[in-house]
Parts: structure tokens; C-alpha cells; sequence
């Protein structure tokens, strides 16, 4: 078995060095002498191309807000007490550059409230909706508008009572800026 070992070794050596006899040293292409790969790799490194750098297109974040009047109707209990009134109304939203805007929004806003016979009633409400919104008329996304709007109104001796009021909604969406 020991014999077995020294011939493979003493084979390889003598292959080994009979290789080195047909480099050229002293040649500028020893390296590729060195470094063989097969044709098919060659080919493969030749034809690599280097892909341009990838664009990308710059983002940010943009304010929107909008103006809102609310209108709603309720009913008192008899003598006064606590009830609650569904306003509606509609906004359009926009940036400053009037570029990003929504279409005209649909707003349904409870408010629950005490209410008594010839006494003002104040209310402020915290609408919370959800707004599409477009630039050069494609749809970029939705953003959460939000704010507080006062009502108030006079219930009178009946039961029926109206409340309105008005003010600002605002909210932030992420937009892609033109190439």
C-alpha cells in the first residue's frame, strides 16, 4: 500500500514539473498560462456589459388640506337631554401648488352632544376620512384627513334642531416628483 502511495506521488511530482518545462516565463501572458478557464467562461467574461445606473425618481412627502362645511338636523328630547346628530358635507383637498388634489369628498361625521330648549349648542367634531388623491389627473394614493370643525346652532321649543359650521381638514401623502 506504501508503494501504492509513492508511485501517485512521485507521478504527480513528475507531471508537475514537466508542465512547468512548457511555460514560458519570461512571456507577459504567464498569468493567462496560469489561470486557464474554459472557453465557454471566456467567452461569457468577454461579453459582460456594464448596465447603466438606475434612475431614481426623488419623493416626498406634501401637505394637503382643504375647507369643509357640515350641516346636520336632529331631534331634542322632550325637556332637553342627550342625543346625537349625523353631519354632512363635502371638501376638496389640494397642496399648495394646487397640482395634488382630490375630487370633491363626501363627509359623514357623527357628533353626540346635551342639548336643552333655547340653549346655543356648541360641538366640536374630529372628522376622519379617507381621500383619494390625483396629480396631472393620475391616481398617486389615499391619505387620512383629519381636523376639528365646530358646529353650533338654537334649538328652539321644538324638538327639531339644526347645527352647521365649518373649518379646515389636513393630512400628508407621499408623492413621486416628475423625472
Amino acid at each position: 500500500m506504501k508503494r501504492v502511495i509513492l508511485a501517485a506521488a512521485c507521478g504527480l511530482f513528475a507531471a508537475g514539473t514537466c508542465a512547468a518545462q512548457n511555460m514560458d516565463f519570461s512571456s507577459a501572458d504567464f498569468t493567462r498560462q496560469l489561470t486557464v478557464l474554459p472557453i465557454a467562461a471566456q467567452a461569457a467574461a468577454a461579453k459582460t456589459q456594464v448596465s447603466a445606473p438606475v434612475k431614481y425618481k426623488a419623493a416626498r412627502y406634501v401637505q394637503v388640506s382643504g375647507y369643509v362645511s357640515l350641516n346636520g338636523n336632529g331631534f331634542m328630547p322632550t325637556n332637553g337631554g342627550f342625543t346625537s346628530v349625523t353631519l354632512n358635507g363635502w371638501g376638496t383637498f389640494r397642496d399648495s401648488t394646487g397640482k395634488v388634489t382630490s375630487n370633491n369628498t363626501y363627509l359623514n361625521v357623527n357628533a353626540s352632544m346635551w342639548v336643552y330648549p333655547n340653549q346655543h349648542v356648541f360641538q366640536s367634531v374630529h372628522p376622519n376620512v379617507y381621500v383619494q388623491f390625483y396629480k396631472d389627473g393620475k391616481l398617486i394614493g389615499s391619505t387620512s384627513m383629519n381636523g376639528s370643525i365646530s358646529v353650533s346652532g338654537w334649538p328652539g321649543s321644538s324638538s327639531f334642531f339644526s347645527l352647521s359650521g365649518s373649518g379646515y381638514l389636513s393630512g400628508s401623502i407621499y408623492v413621486q416628483d416628475e423625472e
